[in-house]
């Protein structure tokens, strides 16, 4: 994968998303990549203040914003896609009726209106049939999409939303598309979840504070990864010193003060190119 063969953080991450690490889609961005994107994403990791300026100059530190300064790039300078409008605000009868996102044409003149978002959802099976959760459980991949179809993807269908683009629509209506990139986490809370999930490359894992020792026996090396870095695989070597032991003791000792779950990059070797990288989210043992 392109994401593997760059180093800087931030294009790491944008090559992530050009990979495509879907939860939900309605449109297919593949073929509207640059032929050389990835000799360009190259290019970017030799050279990456554009993009560094991009991040930069996003006032906001929330990893939704961030993501959407990376799609942005993306769209803008890896695509044939024209963008025409970004967070428009659609008002109507002196009330906010919702935002959208971005409207892109395609080099063969179709419009279309993309929700975008990044979601991280951990499985409850308990809770189905809302049994994909966020970490801090406010949220839910079924309210998500829910939402998205009945709302926000709707929105240019209202007079104000016609209005809204006329001048570039000139009566063409715009296909809506939800894009959910992200990642699920599959429950690591018994021997045979873990042993499962070992064996599939498709979804990340989570298990509770107490359980955390039970994955020594496959890794030998984690991070916690710090918001907004929780897409693509770090950046990782030799040269990082690691106790998985007192690492995962320090760390449980941590949630036990502060609930909020953390998310962590685990691999098997002396460094990312080894047989086995999850990622994982560590949570409390009353999550």
């Amino acid at each position: 994968m392109i994401s593997d063969r760059v180093q800087h953080p931030f294009v790491k991450d944008i090559a992530w998303l050009v990979e495509g690490h879907y939860i939900e889609r309605d449109f297919e961005l593949e073929p509207y990549w640059l032929s050389d994107v990835e000799a360009q994403l190259l290019a970017l990791d030799d050279q990456p203040q554009p993009l560094i300026d991009a991040v930069t100059e996003c006032k906001s530190h929330f990893l939704g914003s961030y993501f959407e300064t990376l799609f942005s790039f993306a769209i803008r300078h890896l695509s044939v896609l024209t963008v025409h409008y970004e967070h428009v605000q659609i008002v109507g009868e002196g009330k906010t009726l919702g935002e959208v996102d971005m409207l892109v044409e395609t080099p063969a003149g179709q419009l279309h209106q993309f929700e975008i978002a990044i979601k991280f959802y951990l499985e409850r099976q308990d809770l189905y049939p809302d049994h994909w959760i966020g970490p801090n459980k406010n949220d839910s991949l079924l309210k998500k999409v829910s939402r998205a179809r009945g709302h926000q993807l709707r929105i240019l269908e209202t007079d104000a939303g016609k209005c809204a683009i006329a001048d570039i629509a000139q009566g063409r209506m715009p296909q809506a598309n939800l894009l959910i990139f992200g990642r699920l986490y599959s429950s690591l809370n018994a021997g045979q979840d873990i042993s499962t999930w070992l064996a599939q490359s498709e979804y990340g894992g989570w298990i509770r504070a107490s359980d955390f020792i039970l994955l020594k026996s496959y890794f030998l090396n984690f991070l916690v990864l710090p918001k907004p870095h929780w897409l693509s695989y770090p950046a990782v070597n030799e040269n990082i010193p690691f106790n998985y032991s007192q690492f995962a003791y320090n760390l449980v000792g941590e949630i036990l003060h502060d609930s909020r779950p953390r998310h962590v990059f685990m691999w098997s070797a002396a460094d990312a190119a080894g047989d086995i990288c999850k990622h994982v989210f560590v949570v409390p043992d009353s999550w």
